[in-house]
């Protein structure tokens, strides 16, 4: 529900912008995205450091949480990377080995 609701007012403020013939720029990006990791970064230390200990969630603390989550998304990242790796290693035709006539060849022309 409300992920409907944000998605609404995300398409409504879409439309306001083109309705008013602007789009966001560049500066008003980099303001909203300074201002959300702010939000952020102090929202994570109050996660760390200052939330209450009695509550729990799936039997862990939000402090447990706070640090559970950032590493298993860099140890998933690292790994998708490898897996990437690993398919593009898969996936490349081998190169065709060239003759010895074929390079003799190719010193002569040079």
């Amino acid at each position: 529900m409300e992920s409907q609701k944000l998605e609404s007012f995300l398409v409504s403020f879409a439309l306001f912008l083109e309705k008013e013939g602007r789009s966001m720029r560049d500066v008003t990006q980099g303001r909203l995205l300074l201002g959300l990791s702010f939000l952020t970064m102090m929202l994570y230390f109050w996660a760390i450091f200052l939330a209450p200990r009695d509550v729990e969630f799936l039997g862990r603390t939000i402090s447990d949480w706070a640090v559970i989550i950032p590493v298993m998304l860099i140890v998933y990242l690292f790994l998708v990377v490898v897996a990437w790796i690993g398919w593009a290693m898969a996936t490349t035709p081998p190169t065709i080995p060239s003759t010895g006539k074929d390079s003799e060849e190719k010193k002569g022309t040079v």
